[in-house]
């Protein structure tokens, strides 16, 4: 995991296929130091699968002030999504979005259908 001071926000590189425990605690801490001084953007683009432990921590960060991430796989945007936890995080598609604070996704329409026989 990398982090990097840009001006008014904070990224965070995840380098991993998932959020691992130790990448978890940095969060966290991250999150206590810098969460009301700074944006914090996570990039989620080698994501492929979230644990409910991640799950958690958004929801928990939310009720004092948002993460966001972007860059997010299409299985982990789905899952975020159907498990109704996209509610608790700000979605932006790509890094500069984030870094300009524009064009989150914000009317999330996705419908699941029925596989046609």
């Amino acid at each position: 995991m990398k982090i990097k001071d840009v001006d008014k926000v904070c990224i965070v590189d995840i380098a991993g296929n998932a959020i691992s425990k130790a990448d978890l605690i940095e969060l966290k801490k991250l999150f206590e130091k810098k969460a009301f001084k700074k944006r914090i953007g996570i990039n989620m683009k080698n994501v492929l699968e979230i644990e409910h432990n991640f799950l958690e921590f958004l929801e928990r960060c939310s009720e004092k002030h948002k993460l966001s991430i972007y860059n997010v796989n299409n299985e982990v945007y789905l899952m975020l999504f159907i498990l109704r936890y996209d509610k608790y995080v700000n979605i932006y598609l790509n890094e500069e979005d984030f870094y300009n604070d524009k064009k989150c996704i914000v009317y999330r329409r996705l419908k699941l259908l029925k596989k046609a026989a």
